[in-house]
């Protein structure tokens, strides 16, 4: 393989990547988790968190 082609290649999957990050942390954006009086375990867990 040419060398030209390698750096196509290499840019190709690092474009690819950084897509990806910012594709999941975009979505760990738009719904974080819990977020009220929902009665799950996080209430719970994140109250104990806050008593320490």
């Amino acid at each position: 393989m040419s060398p030209e082609r390698q750096t196509i290649v290499a840019l190709v999957i690092v474009a690819l990547a950084a897509a990806w990050l910012g594709w999941r942390w975009l979505a760990k954006r738009k719904n974080p988790g819990c977020g009220g009086e929902c009665g799950c375990d996080a209430q719970r867990i994140n109250a104990k968190i806050k008593r320490r």
